[in-house]
């Protein structure tokens, strides 16, 4: 019996960790999504530069992602509304799926996460609702 609840309980916590990469369950997305899923804590969102960062840390190591949601992500709340950064909830645990795309900035190339969902606030934008729905 002990044996039994020791089992139980090393599940419902390995169950509770999250990786920070994923990938995207099965659904129907955008063409040039690839699957890439990841979680973490918000620790930004920036309304200038419309970045959000979320950062995973697992002991001492932490790992961060940056990501941009596409353009005119929208929300309801209410209604319809474009996304304001004050909706991304600080603190909390999230899931964002992202197309990461190479783009030149000031001549040099880098990677632009291109964030198309995000599971606090869902992309209500006309087209989106073909995308997979959240629980």
């Amino acid at each position: 019996m002990k044996q039994l609840l020791l089992l139980g309980l090393i599940l419902l916590s390995a169950g509770t960790a999250k990786a920070q990469h994923g990938t995207a369950e099965a659904g129907y997305y955008p063409r040039g999504y690839h699957g890439d899923t990841w979680s973490g804590i918000v620790v930004s969102a920036n309304e200038d530069t419309r970045e959000i960062t979320l950062e995973f840390k697992k002991g001492d190591k932490v790992q961060r992602f940056v990501g941009v949601p596409e353009k005119d992500y929208q929300v309801k709340a209410g209604q319809v509304r474009p996304l304001k950064m004050s909706d991304i909830p600080l603190g909390h645990t999230i899931k964002v799926w992202y197309i990461d795309d190479t783009k030149k900035v000031d001549g040099k190339k880098v990677t632009v996460n291109t964030i198309i969902l995000i599971d606090a606030v869902a992309n209500a934008k006309q087209g989106s609702t073909q995308f997979m729905g959240f629980n």
